[in-house]
């Protein structure tokens, strides 16, 4: 070939972007494997742009809209649909909520209250003692009922402390025109604690009691009792209640308004109270220590 003609191929291939191999280039328009190519310029242009790397993708990337990501919830499988909920799962879980809410204990109490009130009182005798052996006169000691006031200390633990006044008319077979049995004493309360408006407790107390006609005393001595109750909160600071106590009082020798001489001795007797009293707070405990400097 001439060397014109070679020079034109070689001008042609160059601006054609193609890529010939050395055969091609020394041996005059031959293939890969010496033979002529018969396809000419556009099969090298073909060839070239098969040879080019590829050229990246001019896109233009958007950005996300701004805000929370929120995750999707996930697909639920074809063919499934959500059943009603279980009418007893459900009961059951509401009575557990309903027990829970019900033994939970309130938080700590720290106030200190005055506890007073009045009771409606009765008492029942069990054994007049010696003051009626004689059976030859009436005994002068009956039942009665009457009222009593009291009033104490309640502490933020399971303690009261307070004192009773309590005046019942007795029945004295009308050897008197107005019995009056009258008793002062000092009490005190152990509450089982349940956390709840109902609460149990046990009582005890010591005091004095004297019984005559109308006001006036004609015979009196110690006493004491020992009983329980229960006492149910109807709001925050009102309590009602019953409480049961056996009494032991002493009654000095005397002679009743009819002569007759009546024996010292003990009386077993059961008394009975339907309790109404109030509580004010007066102290609230740890409020001192509680506060900062």
């Amino acid at each position: 070939m001439p060397r014109g003609a070679l020079a034109v191929r070689r001008r042609t291939t160059a601006e054609a972007g193609g890529v010939c191999s050395t055969r091609e280039r020394r041996g005059g328009g031959t293939g890969y494997f010496g033979a002529a190519s018969p396809r000419g310029p556009a099969h090298g242009v073909a060839r070239a742009a098969a040879l080019e790397p590829p050229q990246e993708a001019d896109t233009q990337v958007l950005d996300a809209p701004a805000g929370p990501h929120e995750p999707q919830p996930p697909a639920r499988p074809r063919g499934v649909t959500p059943g009603p909920a279980d009418p007893r799962r459900l009961a059951d879980g509401d009575t557990r909520l309903a027990r829970d809410i019900e033994t939970a204990p309130p938080p700590p109490s720290h106030v200190v209250y005055f506890q007073y009130g009045v009771a409606f009182a009765t008492e029942q005798v069990l054994a007049p003692g010696a003051i009626c052996d004689d059976t030859t006169i009436p005994c002068i000691l009956g039942a009665g009922g009457g009222i009593a006031v009291r009033g104490g200390w309640r502490s933020t633990g399971p303690l009261y402390l307070g004192g009773a006044y309590e005046l019942t008319k007795q029945d004295p077979n009308k050897l008197y025109r107005i019995a009056l049995l009258q008793q002062a004493r000092a009490e005190g309360r152990y509450y089982f604690m349940t956390a709840r408006v109902t609460e149990p407790y046990a009582a005890v107390s010591l005091g004095v009691a004297g019984y005559g006609n109308e006001w006036a005393i004609d015979t009196w001595g110690p006493a004491g009792s020992i009983g329980g109750g229960v006492e149910y909160q109807i709001t925050r600071r009102t309590v009602v209640g019953l409480a049961v106590a056996y009494r032991l009082l002493h009654f000095s020798r005397f002679t009743d308004t009819a002569g007759s001489a009546r024996a010292p001795g003990v009386a077993q007797l059961l008394g009975i109270d339907l309790v109404l009293e109030q509580r004010d707070a007066v102290v609230r405990a740890g409020a001192d220590d509680a506060r900062g400097p």
